[in-house]
C-alpha cells in the first residue's frame, strides 16, 4: 500500500529531528536530556541552533534544514529551489515543534 502524503510528512519530521539530535550528540555530547536541551535552543529561532552548537549554522543547515529540502525537492508537484527552500523552512519550524511535544520519546530513543 502506497504511503500517504501525511505519513511520508512525518516521516520527514522525525528523520530531520533524528538527524539534528545525532548532531547534537556528537557536538555536546548524548546527554540524557539532549532532546530538551536542543527544543529549547531552537524553539523560538532556529538560529538558536548556532549558539548552542557553536558552528555558523552548520548544523542546522545540513543536519536539519537539507533533510527536509531534500525529502520536499523529491515531491513530483516541486519544480522549482525556492519553492523547496521556502517549503522546507516551514517543515523546519513543523519538526522544531514536533521535537518539542515528543521530547522524552527522542530522549528515550537516542539513550537505548
Amino acid at each position: 500500500m502506497a504511503e500517504s502524503k501525511n505519513e511520508r510528512k512525518h516521516q520527514v519530521i522525525v528523520d530531520m529531528n533524528d538527524f539534528l539530535l545525532e548532531y547534537a550528540a556528537k557536538k555536546i555530547g548524548n546527554k540524557d536530556d539532549l532532546a530538551e536541551i536542543v527544543y529549547k535552543a531552537g524553539k523560538d529561532d532556529l538560529k538558536g541552533l548556532d549558539d548552542l552548537f557553536k558552528d555558523q549554522g552548520e548544523g542546522r543547515l545540513k543536519s536539519y534544514l537539507a533533510v527536509g529540502e531534500g525529502a520536499i525537492s523529491d515531491e513530483p508537484s516541486v519544480t522549482d529551489q525556492e519553492t523547496a527552500e521556502s517549503r522546507a523552512e516551514t517543515l523546519t519550524k513543523e519538526a522544531m515543534a514536533y521535537l518539542g511535544k515528543h521530547l522524552q520519546e527522542f530522549d528515550a530513543w537516542k539513550n537505548n
